[in-house]
């Protein structure tokens, strides 16, 4: 049996696995995770791809880091093929780096053959689910399968994302928080609101995000700002919009940022136009970064932005595919300053709310469980293997007396032989 003191000298292992490390908000989010972790004594292994050579995991002090490829094609059947070669590649990578103590930690569904490795080796598996539309339905049914058969517990970034994943594994929602780093910084940042009325909208480079949507919006509004900070390189942004129409002069677009607090400092009102029929959101952290800064935000109609978001007390919840109510709605905040300044501070005693101890507890005590069962398994396992040691030892001294007894050697032979004549 394994004694405390055993225990507190070996340093458990976080193997953490995170697909792609941007700028977006799931690797922000695990950055958070990974951090705290680090902070309680673990030993961190981190295998993720950073493409572009930056994201919010590049920013981790102690984590170890082991460098994935990544390659995207326009073309969806190419990139199928390198989803399936990186999960390959991924697969003994995790078999032959981790052993049976350690804990895998999956940052989405995605990286399904981490969990399947990490099962063979007897590791307990840790998901944390952010997508609730993965598309088509026959991955999702897949990685799902994989989940129920994998892994020993799932961590959701809300209500709504646990109630439609509709796994079997047993979950918690932690809602997502902001590190008090940016706290901070939203305390100390000068809050420069200008002269024209500015709408800001930030997310990744994909059409269900509402990018046409918010082109539409600044097209019908020529006397209001709007500023578009997208998640992807300037040449794949000038790609994008190759062949559409003739961009509005009031709209200006951002490749990825590093830094975004002076696009949430000059914003007067933040939006999320996410197409609820092509995309559910999970959470919403760019409306809980805005809501921080008072601003008030418009966000869709459904998914677990709702956890954030009360229809006209903080911001407005607005179907992105009717365009002229969300117009209307950015009309209004414009005009109405009363309306403004309630939904301004209102946002912000919501943001308020969502705390960074509540998320980092959460998370530790997650983990905590997990090793502590481990353990208790490694201890069981080791106890067995030791009862059936001397059982074994046992037996197998009892048939050598046997054996002795009933086919004696020569020399015992002889001396029975002896004993019995005399």
């Amino acid at each position: 049996m394994k004694t405390d003191m055993d225990l507190n000298l070996k340093i458990p292992r976080i193997i953490a696995v995170n697909e792609l490390n941007d700028y977006s908000g799931g690797p922000f989010v695990f950055s958070q995770t990974l951090h705290a972790l680090q902070q309680q004594g673990y030993e961190i292994h981190l295998f993720t791809a950073t493409p572009t050579g930056n994201g919010f995991l590049n920013e981790i002090w102690g984590v170890y880091q082991h460098s994935l490829s990544y390659h995207s094609s326009r073309n969806k059947w190419v990139n199928r093929i390198w989803f399936l070669w990186r999960q390959l590649f991924l697969f003994f990578r995790v078999l032959i780096f981790s052993h049976s103590g350690d804990i895998i930690y999956i940052n989405s569904m995605f990286p399904f053959s981490a969990a399947i490795a990490g099962r063979l080796r007897g590791c307990k598996v840790l998901y944390h689910i952010h997508e609730v539309s993965v598309q088509p339905v026959v991955l999702k049914k897949f990685l799902l399968f994989v989940i129920n058969h994998t892994a020993s517990h799932c961590l959701y970034v809300s209500n709504y994302a646990i109630q439609h994943t509709n796994s079997r594994v047993a979950g918690t929602v932690v809602t997502n928080a902001l590190p008090l780093s940016f706290i901070e910084r939203v305390m100390n940042n000068h809050v420069m609101i200008e002269k024209s009325f500015t709408v800001l909208m930030l997310c990744s480079l994909k059409k269900y995000k509402g990018i046409n949507e918010f082109v539409q919006c600044a097209m019908r509004l020529p006397e209001m700002k709007f500023e578009l900070v997208l998640n992807a390189s300037r040449e794949a942004i000038d790609d994008f919009f190759a062949e559409s129409c003739p961009l509005p002069s009031n709209l200006h677009i951002h490749d990825a940022q590093s830094n975004v607090h002076p696009f949430y400092a000059n914003a007067s009102v933040v939006v999320n136009l996410s197409l609820p029929d092509k995309w559910i959101e999970p959470f919403g952290m760019t409306a809980l970064e805005a809501m921080y800064y008072r601003k008030p935000v418009i966000v869709p109609i459904a998914g677990g932005i709702a956890d954030l978001v009360e229809n006209n007390i903080n911001g407005f919840c607005v179907d992105a595919n009717d365009i002229d109510a969300v117009v209307k709605k950015i009309q209004l905040l414009s005009s109405d300053s009363a309306l403004y300044i309630r939904m301004s501070n209102a946002a912000y005693a919501k943001a308020s709310k969502f705390t960074q101890k509540k998320f980092r507890q959460s998370i530790i005590q997650t983990i905590h469980k997990l090793r502590a069962n481990q353990e208790k398994v490694e201890d069981i396992n080791l106890s067995l293997n030791t009862n059936l040691a001397e059982i074994y030892n046992k037996e197998e001294r009892e048939n050598n007396d046997y054996m002795k007894a009933r086919y004696p050697g020569p020399i015992v032979r002889f001396w029975n032989d002896w004993s019995t004549k005399n």
